[in-house]
């Protein structure tokens, strides 16, 4: 007589012992190519693609997930993109930078020489502020191009979770104009607040929680001048 086995597929399906997490670059690449793929195209028909579903009938749960798997991903190159194209240009940046061996181009603890360093190489001087003492502390700056423009990124850190703080010229603000109010985003597994303060846009990117960056940003706006 035949032993049952002590687990079949359909069980180790249901109890996520063969689930593996996608390392942080891959999940945005293929997001990535996914908002590739949503450029306008015509419409969808069933009739054209019903071959889909048909090599994985009767399946069983194996067919079922695939099933599932091609749908969300047609349902996900058909929605339009709702995220700021300028938070978006900031989260592929901050990935890249993490990828790359240049997530910092000036590594100082010390604001007084993270801000000299920015001198000349782009026509503004980004605020440096020290946040030490609430749990963010400096650890460099680097230079990148979003909106067609150099600007400068300064690097923070909580814990082991690295914050990018972008922060370039507010086209239609003013010099000494009050914070706006804080406004958080959330793209591709990563946290975002964007606000204006003095005549500048800022924008504070990590993969740590949104509470911390936004408790970040409040820390930020209220030491700043």
């Amino acid at each position: 007589m035949k032993t049952r086995p002590d687990s079949s597929l359909g069980e180790k399906l249901r109890d996520g012992s063969l689930y593996e997490r996608a390392p942080a670059h891959l999940r945005a690449q293929v997001l990535a190519n996914l908002r590739e793929a949503a450029q306008p195209k015509r419409s969808f028909k069933w009739a054209e693609s019903s071959w889909i579903g048909l090599p994985f009938l009767g399946g069983g749960m194996t067919g079922i997930a695939a099933c599932a798997l091609v749908f969300m991903a047609f349902t996900w190159t058909q929605l339009p993109s709702r995220f700021d194209p300028v938070g978006e240009e900031i989260v592929a940046s901050h990935v890249r930078a993490l990828m790359s061996s240049r997530a910092i181009d000036v590594v100082s603890t010390d604001q007084h020489t993270v801000k000299p360093w920015f001198n000349g190489r782009i026509n503004y001087a980004p605020p440096v502020v020290d946040l030490e003492a609430q749990g963010f502390p400096l650890v460099g700056g680097r230079l990148d191009y979003v909106d067609h423009r150099p600007v400068a990124v300064l690097v923070y850190r909580y814990l082991k979770h690295p914050i990018d703080l972008y922060v370039f010229p507010d086209n239609g603000g003013k010099t000494g104009s009050p914070v706006t109010p804080l406004k958080s985003h959330s793209e591709d597994g990563y946290s975002l607040v964007e606000w204006r303060h003095g005549g500048m846009v800022f924008w504070a990117i990590s993969d740590a929680s949104p509470v911390y960056v936004r408790h970040f940003a409040d820390a930020l706006t209220s030491a700043s001048p």
